[in-house]
């Protein structure tokens, strides 16, 4: 595997992938990111997942710019949203093509809009040391 592709068995490693110090580790970009649109729903690598387009507002880590394509597959049912305009936290790692795949959210927890308090706790985990890949 090369550097830029994902190893979807690393999540089954994370202590806790709703938790910001368990996931910030395995991320090679945490940023937060205002959603411009939903773009679809698709298959990627055997998981539906939803795809966005968001526009990144201020980075923690990593050097994504701009507007990116994001990959959203969570695990509850029924689906949540996100929704447009509103700004979130994204914990993520690029997918092997960019422009099609985007960046894949590695974070599980509850997606809220951003607050104080969630920019606080993420500051913190991507001052952690980066899991070794």
């Amino acid at each position: 595997m090369d550097g830029g592709e994902i190893a979807w068995d690393d999540e089954s490693r994370f202590d806790d992938a709703r938790s910001p110090a368990s996931t910030a580790p395995h991320t090679e970009d945490v940023f937060t990111g205002r959603v411009a649109a939903f773009e679809e729903q698709r298959e990627l690598r055997s998981w539906t997942a939803d795809v966005y387009r968001v526009e990144v507002v201020s980075v923690l880590r990593g050097d994504v710019r701009g507007t990116v394509r994001v990959t959203y597959a969570p695990e509850d049912e029924p689906r949540p949203r996100l929704v447009d305009g509103e700004t979130y936290v994204f914990a993520t790692r690029a997918w092997p093509d960019t422009v099609k795949d985007g960046h894949a959210q590695l974070f599980k927890g509850e997606m809220k809009p951003l607050d104080d308090a969630q920019l606080t706790v993420w500051k913190k985990a991507v001052a952690l040391p980066m899991a070794p890949r």
